[in-house]
């Protein structure tokens, strides 16, 4: 994801979810949004979609906080859980995509 690939709708979410009504950071805050996007795609060999209702879209949205908050040292000890979750998600849609051999 490119900072103009981020739509209007997730750019608004990622601004409600740190706090910031204004708009004179969008540019920096889209920057933002896309290399958070491109370190959850670096998880998996899928490529996301970051729609509203797959397993990535609230990750991005909890990074972004993270990086927002200059946290992001703390982001993979916090979500452990949820980015193990995501990891075997999408390996296994890839082994079902497979001939089930995993190959």
């Amino acid at each position: 994801m490119t900072p103009e690939q981020v739509t209007e709708e997730l750019l608004t979410v990622v601004k409600d979810n740190i706090y910031v009504t204004w708009n004179e950071e969008d540019e920096s805050i889209k920057k933002m949004i896309a290399k958070n996007a491109v370190y959850l795609q670096s998880k998996v060999s899928t490529t996301l979609s970051f729609s509203p209702e797959s397993l990535e879209y609230g990750l991005l949205i909890e990074r972004c906080r993270y990086d927002w908050n200059r946290a992001l040292d703390e982001f993979e000890q916090n979500f452990a859980s949820e980015l193990l979750g995501f990891i075997q998600h999408y390996a296994l849609q890839e082994y079902i995509a497979g001939d089930g051999n995993g190959e």
